[in-house]
């Protein structure tokens, strides 16, 4: 038997005759590298050969160490566990559940008698290699990929925090940090306050102090492109993205938001905890790889789920009855030159559309898990429906980051091979400390993450009810970085629209023009990726929920102040030549439903929209200075 051993290492004997065989022997012998030794069937002794079920051969066989031999289903579990320690949980239910055996061998069998066709199978779902994947490549292009977009939110913030939050904005948050401290402070918990709104802006929220904080942002996100500190880099960015997010809540409220501080809380542990990571340096740890996945299984299907629960007051759902892609061009918040166009297609076109957008976000996710080309066409199917929401709407950066999201599944193998060979010899030079320290937190943020995120993906489901899980959910809430996502669960099916106009006399009125506002004599939709134009964004909210509830949001009075008192930063976030130039002592706020126009009147004036006024909406206030 010394043959058969070297090292005290078992030896699995295969059928070298089998091309199937051969393809997943090399896998294996990659996953499990020196622990087996791999031998044919062929060369094997002759009670090994019995042991196979004599020529044809019907099984593998492994010799183990102490001399024993363990066939078929257990011999494959044991190759696998021997290099791969998930695969020991397998191993050992094999061993240990009375059903699992039975069924393992049986599974066995089958493949062993159909081997040609699940030689087929093999070549449709994973293409011509079989080997283990590796994600050195993607690896690196995605946290660099999600510290470019915190660049781009960092920066589109910062061209609007004055006017939105500054101490002349609409909301100063100076004032809203003060009203959360003495309302904790009312309460006899002073100290829970920063734990309500965790975020920086505590140390200093002066307009000075708005800009550092926003620079620092930048500077840790470039930091992230350029693999410098990545782990420390990640998490400033993390920290700094969350300070705005938690102490501007109402024009950082938006699901990329939270979808940012999400993936970006993931990079902290996807990165090497290292000085420098060069690009294709190293791979992620797999869990961390894992929870990106999960965050992209949930992004996408609770994004299908909460559609087929989209009812609105009415008890309509567009989703369901196929007609939501006939109103989604025009009533999305932010259309483009291109969303008219969109909307001229046939109705079997929107209605295809609408069954591809449920194929992909409700089936899409499954695909995540499966072998390279399963996985792979995930990848495409996600990565088509970004580009085409992007070329027919805006959404800021939301589908960029989606797009970084979807780049995590591309493995080493699906790069073009002159970045493969470019790649090949750069390595981390990780610090040994550091590296132990992710390795053992690692699990257990995964573990939290993972129990959090599923109990959110429950209550999508609506298999439990909000009531059960809020105690637990209610503590990590305030960071934003554990969410429950789902764009359009309810699609409007109209497009209401608020002007603000002033006056100084009460009887004479001008119009104040934002600068994306949709109105009849605006033709001009331009496509302003990657930027974010908030204020611009809550106006479209502010106007839904005007035409429902009859009152505009509580931000509307501020936002009318400010314009009275002819706030500078506020002024800034509208067109240059968007607002009258008098000082207004009246206001007063008219709603109006805008649709495309159609083909004829649209080739023949080169207008976009069309007005119908809601009169019943329409009213005026005196603002007393």
């Amino acid at each position: 038997m010394d043959e058969r051993r070297h090292d005290n290492q078992p030896v699995l004997y295969w059928d070298a005759d089998c091309a199937f065989c051969r393809r997943w022997v090399e896998r294996w012998q990659a996953a499990s590298g020196q622990a087996v030794i791999y031998r044919p069937l062929q060369a094997a002794p002759p009670e090994i050969k019995a042991a196979a079920g004599g020529e044809p051969f019907q099984r593998i066989v492994m010799s183990c160490p102490d001399g024993s031999l363990i066939t078929g289903a257990e011999a494959a579990l044991a190759a696998l566990a021997a290099g791969q320690p998930g695969s020991r949980l397998l191993l050992r239910a094999y061993r240990t559940l009375p059903l699992f055996r039975p069924m393992t061998e049986a599974a066995y069998h089958w493949v062993a008698r159909h081997r040609n066709w699940c030689a087929g199978l093999t070549n449709l779902f994973w293409g011509r290699g079989t080997l283990v994947t590796t994600y050195r490549i993607s690896g690196s292009f995605f946290p660099r990929l999600i510290g470019l977009i915190y660049i781009f939110a960092f920066l589109s913030l910062w061209s609007q925090i004055d006017g939105l939050a500054g101490s002349r904005g609409i909301l100063p948050v100076e004032a809203h940090l003060t009203a959360v401290k003495e309302s904790f402070t009312t309460d006899g918990r002073p100290w829970t306050a920063w734990w309500a709104v965790p975020s920086l802006l505590w140390y200093g929220s002066s307009d000075l102090m708005l800009r550092v904080w926003l620079a620092a942002g930048t500077a840790a996100s470039v930091a992230l492109v350029l693999g410098l500190l990545p782990a420390l880099s990640a998490l400033a960015a993390w920290i700094l993205y969350l300070s705005f997010v938690s102490a501007v809540p109402v024009f950082l409220d938006f699901q990329w938001d939270a979808l940012l501080l999400e993936a970006g809380l993931l990079v902290v542990f996807y990165v090497p905890w290292a000085l420098r990571a060069p690009c294709g340096a190293s791979a992620p740890p797999r869990i961390a790889r894992l929870l990106v996945w999960w965050l992209l299984f949930r992004l996408m299907f609770e994004s299908g789920v909460v559609k087929l629960y989209g009812f609105d007051a009415t008890g309509r759902n567009a989703w369901l009855e196929g007609t939501a892609l006939n109103y989604h061009y025009f009533t999305q918040p932010i259309p483009v030159w291109t969303s008219w166009w969109f909307a001229q297609l046939p109705d079997g076109f929107h209605m295809l559309s609408l069954t591809m957008v449920f194929a992909i976000e409700l089936f899409g996710p499954f695909l995540i898990i499966g072998p390279r080309r399963l996985r792979m066409t995930a990848f495409w199917a996600f990565s088509s429906l970004m580009v085409l929401i992007m070329a027919s709407g805006h959404y800021g950066f939301f589908n960029l980051l989606t797009l970084a999201l979807c780049v995590s599944l591309v493995d080493d193998a699906c790069w073009p091979s002159w970045l493969r060979r470019h790649l090949a010899e750069r390595t981390t030079a990780a610090s040994e400390w550091p590296a132990r320290l992710r390795a053992k937190v690692l699990p257990w943020f995964a573990l939290l993450m993972v129990v959090l995120t599923t109990l959110q993906l429950l209550l999508v489901l609506r298999v439990v009810h909000p009531t059960t899980v809020a105690p637990l959910l209610g503590v990590f809430a305030p960071l934003r970085s554990a969410n429950s996502y789902g764009l359009f669960s309810v699609m409007t099916t109209e497009r209401p629209e608020i002007t603000i106009e002033a006056s100084e006399d009460g009887r004479t009125w001008q119009p104040y023009r934002f600068r994306y506002q949709m109105t009849v004599d605006n033709a001009n939709l331009p496509f302003l990726l990657p930027h974010m134009p908030r204020l611009d964004w809550q106006m479209w909210f502010a106007a839904l929920e005007y035409r429902s509830s009859g009152q505009p949001p509580g931000w509307i009075l501020p936002l009318l102040g400010r314009l009275q008192d002819q706030s500078g930063p506020v002024l800034g976030l509208l067109n240059a030549d968007g607002y009258p130039d008098l000082s207004p002592s009246f206001f007063r706020l008219r709603l109006d439903l805008l649709t495309f126009v159609p083909d004829k009147i649209h080739a023949a004036t080169g207008r976009v929209w069309q007005a119908t006024p809601l009169p019943g909406y329409t009213v005026e206030g005196n603002l007393q200075r």
